[in-house]
């Protein structure tokens, strides 16, 4: 099995390069597999700078698709496409209202097109190989201080929870076109918050707020339903993979 990865300096390409070993260079032959990550994530860097968003979130997509014609492809999308009030399958409707979600639709479009299959994915939390992400969930293990959390709620995403996909998809070849994928169940900020004071930093002091402001009309509308991925394999609950990252945390503290 010949599989490149794209994007493997990043904080889900490293971990998938720990878990699968692949190709980080491409080379002068046919792949079964092309696994992109590559993306910029950030909705209000994006907004202000479209071009990089549109290099990053859909051209690159498009111009791996023209140089691997044969190969399938795994692309990471995003959660944040969605413009529903409630739970959102798949077929729930989207906005393109912003650059982010525009380029993540696009991209996700063309690698529909292409036969291969998007996990559109939300707040990812886990070990990968010392690289950290500056986001929610490291604000929370490491702060020392006051953090301000909301009530709004979302799809906490385990990257061994993406690598059980991942890794399901290459063993049966059968998924195509657009999946949610998170771990089973969803949790407010506040409470996500509260789980890892008491599971792992207790100096976390915490102030609850109904909501934060952003710009994103879309923001804490909509959460994921994963029923579709469910059919194919086992989601664990959150809590569960978050114990293991805890632990294994506090082992190398």
């Amino acid at each position: 099995m010949n599989i490149l990865l794209l994007g493997h300096r990043g904080y889900l390409g490293n971990y998938v390069k720990d878990r699968l070993s692949p190709d980080t260079t491409p080379q002068n032959k046919e792949y079964d597999y092309v696994i992109n990550c590559i993306g910029k994530p950030n909705l209000e860097y994006c907004e202000d700078n479209p071009e990089s968003s549109y290099e990053s979130n859909y051209k690159v997509v498009v111009d791996a698709l023209n140089r691997y014609p044969s190969s399938k492809f795994i692309h990471f999308s995003s959660y944040y496409v969605y413009d529903n009030d409630g739970r959102c399958t798949e077929g729930s409707n989207t906005t393109a209202e912003y650059e982010y979600c525009k380029h993540k639709l696009l991209s996700e479009s063309a690698v529909t097109s292409h036969g291969g299959v998007s996990f559109r994915i939300g707040k990812l939390f886990g070990i990968s190989g010392g690289k950290k992400q500056n986001k929610l969930t490291e604000m929370l293990l490491f702060s020392k201080g006051e953090v301000v959390l909301d009530d709004v709620k979302f799809n906490p995403v385990s990257l061994e929870q993406v690598g059980r996909a991942i890794e399901y998809e290459i063993a049966n070849s059968d998924l195509q076109g657009v999946y949610n994928l998170s771990n089973k169940g969803e949790v407010s900020h506040y409470e996500y918050g509260c789980f890892i004071r008491e599971n792992f930093n207790p100096d976390l002091k915490i102030k609850r707020i109904k909501r934060h402001m952003r710009a994103f009309h879309n923001y804490g509308r909509f959460l994921m339903s994963c029923e579709k991925i469910e059919k194919k394999i086992t989601l664990l609950k959150w809590q569960e993979d978050m114990i293991k990252y805890l632990e294994e945390l506090k082992c190398t503290a």
